[in-house]
């Protein structure tokens, strides 16, 4: 226990009180992609690309055909049509993977499949609808539509050519870059490391679950806040590294903060504010820390800092976030999620927003933004958002609840019933049941 009279930098040090753009803003200011690592495509997806990927080859490698159908000279079947069909001479047939194909002479066509290489001569395809399908006579067709040249046609390096830069760096790799790396023959791309992120949770209070007995007994509080952000982290796109829980103690908290030094960034929980108890703030001012701001006009979640650490020549970013779970979750996703996507080279760091319909009125504090944990209900015209229920900051249920946070910003006290209201999606698009 820290005594009254033993004050610290931190202590006399007073609130910033900064607006939560403002917060955001110096968050980033210094935030930048991660170096780049080379990894399996199988492991590629959800990172970003941190090297263009460029063609040795093009694609399609040859002309080929479209459609199933019959390979001819586009000027021999200028005037085919369904009453005066025009006949052709059949010479062969041609598959995909094919490596020779018959040349095509005047008067003659090929059968020919999808994906199949368009034969010498040549130079457009009629559908096999548009023919007999050769049950006229043996090896002979009647053409009933007539065609332009390149009709039906994939011309060779339509896609791109050998050479050609066919993605930049910088997206994250989706399904559609892992079709488009494995087109171009690489098993491996170069993206922009995931940062890794140690966790310490702080209080004499808090039970894991392997001691739950004593929050049964109504002697605890259960520890649910590293458990919470370990998945959140994950959902940035970032690795959890270092996990902690330390009691109120000095040298505990000291031992855990050196431990996590390894790590890209260090979120601490709890330990906060301003009481005597709270000793995550002395402990790491102790340790050298550069604190760039401490506690933002923000409900819940106020008592948040921002600042680093020096371990040598770098600098480890360090997240104060408060104890209470709501106000843990909702400080995370506003200010910590966005420097870990930045850190991972994604360019949208934040969430998206839709502007819905508030389905009862929302209230917060006048002097403070207030971000409310909503379900969204979109099984009618308008799509509404209402409460979890209750929001107060130590509460947890209406996390797993919540498809969004709607936003009061300063100044805002109320949003009545039936007003616009700006919602953070959490979770996709939000959910359409109610109850």
């Amino acid at each position: 226990m820290t005594s009254r009279n033993a004050e610290t930098s931190f202590e006399r040090r007073p609130a910033d009180w900064v607006g939560v753009g403002e917060a955001q803003r110096r968050i980033l200011a210094d935030a930048a992609p991660l170096a780049a690592e080379e990894v399996d495509l199988e492991r590629s997806q959800g990172r970003v690309l941190a090297a263009p990927l460029v063609a040795a080859a093009a694609l399609p490698p040859w002309d080929n055909s479209a459609m199933d159908g019959y390979a001819v000279r586009a000027a021999d079947v200028r005037s085919a049509s369904g009453v005066r069909p025009v006949e052709l001479r059949v010479v062969g047939r041609i598959h995909a993977g094919d490596e020779a194909a018959p040349e095509i002479g005047g008067g003659e066509a090929a059968r020919i499949m999808t994906g199949a290489p368009l034969p010498p001569g040549a130079d457009a395809i009629v559908r096999v609808e548009d023919t007999d399908a050769e049950t006229g006579a043996p090896d002979r067709v009647a053409v009933k539509a007539a065609v332009e040249a390149g009709r039906y046609v994939r011309p060779a390096g339509q896609d791109f050519r050998a050479g050609d830069e066919v993605l930049k760096a910088g997206p994250t790799v989706t399904p559609g870059v892992v079709a488009l790396a494995a087109a171009l023959g690489r098993t491996r791309l170069d993206v922009h490391r995931c940062p890794s992120v140690a966790l310490l949770a702080t209080g004499d209070e808090l039970r894991t679950a392997e001691r739950y007995e004593d929050v049964i007994s109504g002697m605890a509080i259960p520890e649910s806040n590293t458990p919470m952000l370990s998945a959140m982290v994950r959902d940035a796109g970032a690795v959890v590294g270092k996990v902690g829980l330390a009691p109120d103690d000095r040298d505990e908290i000291l031992a855990h903060v050196e431990r996590a030094a390894e790590d890209d960034v260090l979120v601490t929980i709890g330990g906060a504010s301003m009481g005597e108890a709270d000793l995550v703030k002395r402990v790491l001012d102790g340790a050298g820390f550069r604190q760039i701001f401490w506690r933002v006009r923000i409900r819940p979640g106020s008592p948040f800092s921002f600042g680093y650490l020096e371990h040598g020549r770098r600098l480890q970013p360090v997240f104060g976030l408060p104890g209470n779970p709501s106000s843990a979750f909702v400080t995370f996703e506003l200010f910590v999620r966005p420097f870990l996507r930045r850190l991972a080279g994604h360019r949208r760091c934040f969430r998206p927003t839709e502007q819905l319909t508030a389905g009862e009125e929302l209230r917060g504090p006048l002097d403070l933004a207030a971000y409310l944990r909503v379900r969204i209900d979109r099984s009618m015209e308008p799509t509404t958002a209402r409460l979890t229920g209750p929001q107060g900051s130590g509460l947890v249920r209406g996390l797993a609840l919540a498809d969004g946070l709607a936003v009061l910003p300063e100044g805002v006290g109320t949003i009545a019933a039936g007003a616009p209201v700006t919602v953070i999606m959490l979770n996709g698009n939000g959910s359409a049941e109610v109850g």
